[in-house]
């Protein structure tokens, strides 16, 4: 059972190796996973047991770091040698500071991503290769959680076995991954609160027009009822976009201001909030009211030129001239 086991971990660390060592972690850990307008990440091509070798990799190198680490945090307080007061409860940052980046770790996307500034304490030393380590294991964790909620039971047992030091931020991340799945299936289970109907003056072809268009940044399952609204229906629980709000709110502003739509931007506002969510920078969220408002009366926070959907040529984006007879 040993060597059985032995073999598994070997296999995770040579996977992980070829994986990831020559991976640029920042474009890796940047790239939006669900804008259906940007190509799918590397990470989106990965096999799970090539995840899971990732991140057995990963915390290999960051118990390197923290041997070193600790091997100066011995010898300082054998030379008893202070530590300075902002680092008395986080040593081990400290001593990681201390040891410089060496070649191997400047030779490599790996430890050398973007994700500590070069302004902050640490940049150029180890400290700044784990930030960099850290960041790459959450980001590899949410994809495990975006995609099973949770990773497999024997995995988790098998690295918290390896590396028992690292088991509050492996669980940190875990949780962080379920939350992030489980987030979006209860606030899409919410039923509308809302009886409010939009009435879209478009004919067939322009309502099909329109549907294709935003059908690109909404999950198939959420397809027909996308469909029934747009006809003036309702649906039963919030729908996900996926992208950020203002993309979607300024669609239906763009449909009022060109005569598609005749109700009062507080009754847009409504209808939106209650049969949409989104996709923010933590996670999936309500549409917030007060954004929504802001964009729909004021143009307020509406999304660059570059970023703008649905450009069709019966639904062109007018300048703040047309705009100021909204109201």
């Amino acid at each position: 059972m040993v060597g059985r086991n032995s073999g598994v971990r070997r296999t995770w660390e040579y996977i992980g190796h070829h994986v990831i060592h020559y991976s640029d972690l920042f474009l890796l850990c940047e790239q939006d996973r669900n804008d259906p307008e940007c190509e799918p990440p590397f990470i989106a091509n990965l096999l799970p047991h090539e995840l899971y070798g990732m991140i057995s990799f990963i915390l290999k190198r960051m118990r390197e770091i923290d041997t070193e680490a600790m091997e100066l945090q011995r010898q300082a307080k054998v030379q008893q040698g202070l530590i300075p007061l902002q680092y008395r409860s986080r040593e081990l940052q400290y001593f990681r500071m201390r040891l410089p980046k060496t070649s191997h770790h400047r030779s490599t996307e790996l430890y050398n991503a973007e994700f500590i500034n070069d302004t902050d304490d640490g940049y150029d030393t180890c400290q700044g290769v784990f930030v960099t380590l850290e960041r790459a294991l959450g980001f590899l964790f949410r994809e495990i959680g975006f995609r099973f909620g949770l990773p497999p039971a024997k995995f988790v047992e098998r690295i918290l076995k390896l590396y028992p030091e690292y088991e509050p931020l492996i669980q940190r991340n875990i949780e962080a991954g379920r939350l992030s799945r489980s987030q979006e299936t209860s606030l899409t289970s919410e039923a509308s609160s809302s009886g409010t109907v939009l009435n879209l003056h478009l004919s067939d072809e322009e309502r099909s027009a329109l549907f294709q268009e935003l059908g690109r940044f909404f999950s198939r399952e959420d397809h027909e009822p996308l469909m029934q609204l747009l006809r003036g229906g309702t649906a039963e629980r919030k729908l996900f976009f996926k992208a950020n709000q203002n993309r979607l709110v300024e669609v239906f502003r763009r449909l009022k201001y060109n005569g598609y739509l005749f109700e009062t931007s507080t009754d847009i506002r409504e209808w939106l909030c209650n049969h949409f969510l989104y996709l923010s920078k933590t996670g999936v969220r309500n549409l917030n009211p007060h954004s929504v408002w802001d964009i729909l009366s004021k143009a307020k926070g509406e999304p660059s030129p570059k970023s703008r959907i649905c450009r069709l040529d019966w639904l062109p984006y007018k300048t703040a001239a047309f705009k100021s007879a909204l109201g």
